[in-house]
């Protein structure tokens, strides 16, 4: 997962981004269960079964709004506030 939310806290998010992650982890977690799409096995299940509590997109907003947290206290002249506000 690291290497998947790689910079995530700048990407601009569009609904079909959001969909496309959630299809990629769930392919991932099936994958790692050895479960595939044939066995029926709900999505929340699979969640419970590797102890998974938020999806991608849920990390992905909550490190958004740390970062922006982090960003909104530095100085006007420093290149991130600039960054975000330009």
């Amino acid at each position: 997962m690291p290497g998947l939310l790689y910079g995530a806290e700048c990407w601009t998010m569009r609904k079909e981004d959001e969909r496309r992650l959630l299809t990629m982890e769930m392919s991932c977690l099936r994958r790692m269960l050895g479960v595939t799409r044939l066995d029926s096995i709900k999505n929340l299940e699979i969640r419970k079964r590797v102890n998974l509590p938020e999806t991608v997109v849920e990390v992905i907003r909550r490190r958004r709004l740390t970062w922006f947290g982090h960003v909104s206290r530095m100085s006007g002249d420093r290149l991130p506030t600039r960054a975000l506000h330009y």
